[in-house]
């Protein structure tokens, strides 16, 4: 088990995008924060083999350990092959299934890679839709602080919906949405913790989703079913232990739709 993991230096923001996708919904919309699929990458059904391919062309040689999709429509046929170039040198390459969880795809590399370009092709040519919807996706480091996160944190589900009650007591029900958040108390951050999670929060005020892993080394499939993609925002950040290297803080963080 590893210490809880922050994705909150995405470099597909900063990246130049490119790829496939239809006109209106091209790949750069993943250059946006936000979850609809209105608003996102779509590529659109053909014949057989068609996939969504992205390539990333980052200002410099950064670090990546997590790389993940959210709110997709991806199936459970899905797969994916991720490369990872450092100039001419492929330093990461790994075909394998998506694995999408509640519409989430997620891997954390072994260890962190450095690269200055990433390509994403993914497959789901029986996809029951006729089209792949990307809305969000990461691709950068994790940060996992001094010690873990506390027991004492919880997970909410808010319902998005609408009822409406018939003269004879019947109950239709409008269902919109179902959204996950996350109270993440942690009672035990170190002092070098503290500026990082002051940068986190900076990031996170402008609107920037941020990535949360439980345990970073758990299966993909594990991961995608236990992470959240969205806005982060934070208690006060007390030391309530003296003079030990110990702040306590509660973040919580919504999934983005």
């Amino acid at each position: 088990m590893e210490n809880c993991g922050f994705g909150w230096q995405n470099h597909l923001l900063s990246a130049t995008l490119s790829g496939n996708g239809v006109a209106a919904l091209p790949v750069t919309n993943l250059q946006n924060q936000q979850g609809a699929a209105s608003l996102g990458w779509r590529v659109a059904g053909g014949t057989a083999g068609w996939n969504a391919s992205l390539q990333m062309s980052l200002p410099s040689a950064l670090p990546i350990r997590a790389i993940s999709l959210h709110r997709t429509n991806l199936s459970a046929a899905a797969s994916w092959h991720i490369q990872i170039h450092d100039g001419s040198t492929v330093v990461f390459d790994q075909t394998g299934a998506c694995g999408p969880q509640n519409g989430q795809c997620l891997l954390v590399l072994p260890s962190e890679a450095t690269g200055d370009a990433v390509s994403i092709t993914i497959l789901d040519a029986d996809n029951p839709d006729g089209f792949l919807s990307i809305p969000l996706a990461y691709v950068g480091p994790l940060w996992q602080p001094q010690r873990n996160y506390a027991s004492s944190s919880t997970e909410s589900l808010t319902l998005g919906q609408q009822s409406t009650a018939m003269i004879n007591g019947g109950e239709f029900v409008d269902a919109r949405y179902v959204q996950r958040g996350l109270s993440i108390v942690h009672d035990s951050y170190g002092d070098s913790d503290v500026a990082t999670l002051r940068q986190i929060q900076r990031a996170a005020a402008t609107g920037q989703n941020i990535l949360f892993l439980p345990d970073p080394s758990q299966l993909p499939l594990t991961l995608a079913g236990q992470a959240l993609f969205g806005r982060l925002s934070g208690g006060d950040l007390s030391n309530p232990y003296g003079p030990a290297d110990r702040h306590s803080q509660t973040l919580t963080l919504t999934e983005r739709l």
